[in-house]
């Protein structure tokens, strides 16, 4: 029930790559993204299917949807992480996106045992999931590799932001361990201080960067408030 589109970062990797776990720093481009769009992770915050979860009400039938859903962005998402891999040089930035690939495919191979989907196939996806898909895909193809991290972030940081507006769960939650195991900002932070470093010795346009992460930040805003079944 957690976040698997996170990426989960495990002692070996970060100490290979001297990566650290720390909140990054404030006046760091990734906390200029954030605060740039606290508007729309509070409007993620209070969806329906959101807060359907912190009381432990939200009808089960949405919440399979969603991840029935979920598993065509994640099927097609799979590929655009070895596209975006092939075009990086920064060893550190090829790791994590080779990291981010490994991570859905071992998530995709869940979907058939657990939800009983083969592929993104026999899947309709909603308008948004479309969307969201096509626009990772363009980024991954068509920008610096750079980018295709910046525009991983908010599915990194927002669900984990969202598990801890969410703790405690409330006795008898159902949905407790999508809130306890989603408060994990890790992964997310660990991405943070590297684009700091790799912003010492490479240019990054911020204008761009804060203009995909925003983009993908609506985009997962709006997967949750499609996601209840009418």
């Amino acid at each position: 029930m957690k976040n698997n589109r996170s990426t989960k970062l495990d002692n070996s990797f970060l100490a290979e790559h001297k990566l650290s776990t720390a909140p990054p720093p404030l006046d760091s481009l990734f906390w200029k993204m954030w605060n740039a769009c606290q508007s729309i992770a509070n409007q993620a915050l209070n969806t329906e299917f959101i807060q359907g979860i912190k009381t432990g009400t939200l009808d089960p039938v949405s919440y399979g949807g969603f991840n029935v859903i979920d598993a065509y962005y994640c099927f097609n998402g799979e590929q655009d992480y070895l596209v975006a891999e092939s075009k990086a040089s920064n060893p550190i930035l090829k790791a994590f996106l080779l990291k981010k690939y490994n991570s859905y495919q071992k998530y995709n191979e869940t979907f058939p045992k657990v939800w009983h989907v083969r592929d993104a196939g026999g899947i309709v996806p909603s308008k948004v999931c479309k969307q969201y898909s096509e626009f990772e895909s363009n980024v991954a193809s068509h920008k610096a590799p750079i980018y295709t991290l910046i525009a991983m972030m908010p599915c990194e940081y927002l669900w984990a932001w969202l598990g801890a507006q969410l703790s405690p769960p409330l006795s008898g939650n159902l949905y407790a361990p999508w809130i306890t195991e989603n408060d994990y900002p890790d992964g997310a932070y660990a991405m943070g201080n590297f684009l700091v470093e790799y912003q010492k010795e490479n240019p990054v346009d911020e204008t761009l960067a804060t203009q995909l992460y925003s983009q993908a930040m609506t985009y997962e805003f709006q997967n949750f408030n499609t996601a209840i079944n009418r």
